[in-house]
């Protein structure tokens, strides 16, 4: 099939190359059978006429060179043109991807995470410590960490952190609380106390009480 191809186009390119003093050996070889070869032969004659001139090639007018460009050119055109627009996407009749929803904000994460925590929950407005890194630990008996950051310029003598509790499931478990002593100025405490809850993964800042 290739070769077929191969010597249909050599035959384009070296059209006028077989005037009528002779055919060469290869013109009988090339000469195919099937459903293609009246079409070549067709092909043949039009840009092949029988000439008497051995310098055919040399003395071609435009239009016989014409001929060889036409019949090589125009469908190598089309192809091109068929090939820019697949890769433009005339031809994708797909619908556009639609973008991915809108990601939840913290409230909505709270509520599906936490969706049996008591709605009267609140923290009480203070701007002299904050408590961070709360976790359980369940490592041998149940407790309850964090650190507590005095973030003023000055001493607290006591506070009073509460906590809640909740399950894997965000169902509740109860508060628990703890006192600190002492937290110097722009001081960080850490604090650790064992819990009865076993079942709690996880545990929020309720209440910062400080005297």
């Amino acid at each position: 099939m290739f070769k077929r191809i191969k010597l249909f186009f050599e035959s384009i390119a070296y059209a006028g190359l077989k005037p009528s003093g002779g055919k060469p050996a290869a013109a009988a070889e090339t000469k195919g059978t099937g459903w293609f070869a009246p079409v070549r032969e067709r092909i043949d004659k039009f840009l092949n006429k029988s000439v008497s001139d051995p310098l055919y090639l040399s003395n071609r007018t435009f239009a016989q060179k014409a001929r060889v460009w036409l019949i090589i050119g125009v469908p190598s055109l089309a192809l091109l043109g068929v090939l820019g627009l697949v890769l433009i996407g005339f031809f994708n009749t797909e619908e556009p991807v639609s973008p991915p929803p809108a990601g939840l904000t913290n409230a909505e994460i709270a509520v599906k995470m936490l969706p049996d925590l008591n709605k009267d929950l609140h923290i009480a407005a203070q701007h002299d410590l904050e408590v961070q890194d709360v976790h359980i630990i369940r490592a041998g008996p149940v407790k309850l960490a964090g650190l507590a950051v005095n973030i003023t310029d000055h001493a607290i003598g006591k506070v009073e952190l509460v906590f809640e509790l909740t399950d894997k499931d965000g169902s509740r478990q109860g508060a628990v609380s703890t006192q600190l002593l002492n937290l110097g100025p722009r001081s960080t405490v850490p604090f650790q106390f064992a819990i009865e809850q076993q079942a709690a993964v996880f545990a929020l800042v309720r209440e910062i009480r400080i005297e």
